[in-house]
């Protein structure tokens, strides 16, 4: 459990024993960076971690599903693809993500809260502080090939929702179910149709907008040092205060229709 007198930018909000499992969970927020921290304490081998934001979006663009495939190519201090992925296996430890309707999550597992601790600033610099480069939006997006084909890692993830029946059952559902102001009306991984046209600009406007520390809430599960996590998140926050925007500016949890 975390020390009561250590001082630190993140402030405890609360801390609570649950009454159905041997488990506490303990809530910080950042006062410098409105980050969220939700750690829940119980005995077990492994530490699984969960950075979560809120991407809802309303339009077929893609552009939350095509960020978590981008995350992973590099980070401003660390711009290479696949470094996160070869340091954490190193350490015991193993990444993932996926995209939902109304979020994007991050996942670290490690064996142990040393090998996650010394992941954890490196794979939040890749989610905050990604390279975004027009290389890897073609790589990894929507490309032609060397035959004339379509391709590109996340537009071939995506041609089933053209091709698939119960996957053309469930979009023409949603327009039916959803009024356009809803994020359920859209496909947050994207239409192959829009995705030959998703620009790295709008990707990087998407991420300026969304992926900001009061707009992510990092979840941990395990047994965990919060001594050395608030330690830890302390110092990034102080090596990425100049690229992150200032709390006082405007921010809203929603991305409108771009077209």
């Amino acid at each position: 459990m975390p020390s009561q007198e250590r001082q630190s930018g993140f402030k405890k909000i609360q801390s609570f024993k649950t009454d159905y499992a041997p488990c506490t969970v303990t809530q910080y927020v950042s006062e410098r960076s409105g980050m969220q921290v939700i750690v829940a304490d119980r005995q077990g081998p492994k530490v699984n971690g969960y950075f979560t934001l809120a991407t809802e979006i309303l339009d077929d663009s893609g552009a939350p599903h095509t960020l978590e495939h981008l995350i992973f190519l590099g980070s401003k201090s660390y711009p290479y693809k696949g470094l996160l992925d070869k340091l954490s296996s190193r350490a015991y430890s193993g990444t993932n993500a996926w995209t939902a309707t109304d979020h994007t999550a991050y996942t670290l597992e490690t064996a142990g809260w040393e090998g996650f601790s010394q992941i954890l600033p490196l794979y939040l610099e890749h989610v905050l502080l990604p390279t975004l480069t027009d290389e890897g939006v073609v790589t990894e997006v929507w490309h032609i090939d060397g035959e004339g084909n379509d391709a590109g890692v996340v537009y071939s993830e995506m041609q089933s929702v053209e091709n698939n029946g119960p996957e053309i059952m469930d979009i023409k559902a949603r327009r039916l179910l959803y009024n356009k102001n809803i994020g359920f009306r859209y496909e947050t991984g994207g239409m192959p149709g829009a995705l030959r046209v998703l620009t790295a600009d709008r990707i990087r406007e998407f991420h300026k907008e969304m992926y900001q520390p009061r707009n992510l809430c990092v979840v941990i599960i395990g047994e965990t040092d919060h001594n050395d996590l608030l330690q830890k998140l302390d110092d990034f926050e102080d090596s990425i205060a100049s690229d992150i925007p200032a709390l006082s500016t405007p921010f809203k949890r929603q991305v409108d229709n771009y077209d």
